[in-house]
């Protein structure tokens, strides 16, 4: 499994928290229902800092790579999930035109709609709130980071996922990542090798993409994540796992 190389004992951290009345973060293993991730994504998150500075389409990743960045995601929400149907259309190249003779207006094809219009049912994170821990390599990036969000500012709207699911960003703090001595508690996810199972303590597991590269002009996951949350906005197990201390809080980056 992969997670961070760096080492962030005594780093410079920035620590924030997304929130929305819903979220979509789509599971790449589901074909047919469009199902979700409980927790956000890391791949998610750094695209939604990304946006936040208005950095290019693929341009980010070396910035968010394994060896150049570490997070640490704490779910501070019930992680509960509503399904609605939704009729979807295709908006793949060619699909969508301009109406001839208008300006500034779009249409597709009727023959279109009637043969690929389909009744798909999305799942959402109802109330979804996490807290971020970050940590660069690359501190002209994390100053600006800390700027934009302090201010409140952002180039592109904030999403949790689906650009329909809008975020605010709150709480920014820096810090400095201590350790924790001792600890055994976690709030934020653990990577599966670190969890022990607790007699009456829920534990829920989830492998998504950590990692991705730019690849042909497209992109590519490079590698995976497997971790474990608490779905009742509770504590976590890891007497094993590289705790850390952020601003009085337990976690484990990844």
């Amino acid at each position: 499994m992969a997670t961070t190389d760096l080492d962030v004992r005594g780093r410079e951290c920035l620590s924030f928290t997304v929130e929305g009345p819903f979220a979509h973060f789509r599971r790449i293993d589901a074909t047919t229902e469009k199902l979700t991730y409980r927790v956000i994504p890391r791949t998610t998150v750094a695209g939604l800092l990304a946006a936040v500075l208005g950095e290019p389409r693929d341009s980010y990743y070396g910035t968010f790579s394994q060896s150049a960045s570490a997070m640490a995601i704490s779910p501070e929400c019930a992680l509960e999930t509503q399904s609605l149907p939704m009729l979807t259309l295709p908006t793949t190249e060619g699909d969508i035109k301009s109406a001839e003779g208008v300006s500034g207006k779009t249409v597709i094809d009727p023959e279109v709609i009637a043969a690929e219009r389909k009744r798909r049912t999305f799942e959402y994170v109802v109330d979804a709130a996490y807290r971020v821990d970050l940590v660069l390599d690359d501190s002209d990036t994390f100053e600006r980071l800390a700027e934009y969000l302090t201010a409140g500012k952002a180039v592109y709207t904030p999403a949790l996922g689906k650009s329909e699911c809008l975020a605010t960003l709150s709480e920014v703090t820096q810090t400095t990542v201590a350790e924790a001595d001792d600890a055994t508690e976690v709030s934020s996810t653990v990577p599966e090798e670190w969890v022990v199972p607790t007699p009456g303590t829920q534990l829920r597991m989830e492998r998504a993409p950590g990692f991705m590269t730019q690849d042909a002009g497209s992109r590519r996951t490079t590698g995976f994540q497997s971790y474990a949350y608490a779905p009742d906005d509770g504590t976590l197990t890891a007497p094993d796992a590289p705790i850390r201390d952020v601003d009085g809080r337990h976690v484990c980056f990844r």
